[in-house]
């Protein structure tokens, strides 16, 4: 991985960030940087917020599935 440098006056007429990563595709003799499409994951970065902190990921997931699945027996029971 490099880095190219852009002048100031540059990143200033497109908006581009000091920090923000480029895509370079070469097209015949040319060199083209353009603007990183965000992924999914980028994009979502920050939605989900959570109440409290987990600390083992795993247990919490599991307790939550066993509570979501006592809870769809006694519907199950109700009916």
């Amino acid at each position: 991985m490099g880095r190219v440098y852009l002048p100031k006056d540059v990143r200033h007429a497109l908006s581009i960030a000091s920090d923000e990563p480029l895509d370079v595709n070469v097209v015949g003799e040319k060199i083209v940087l353009e603007r990183r499409s965000k992924s999914v994951a980028e994009g979502a970065r920050g939605i989900f917020k959570l109440k409290k902190r987990v600390g083992n990921v795993d247990a919490e997931i599991h307790k939550q599935s066993v509570r979501a699945a006592a809870r769809e027996l006694r519907e199950i029971r109700r009916r």
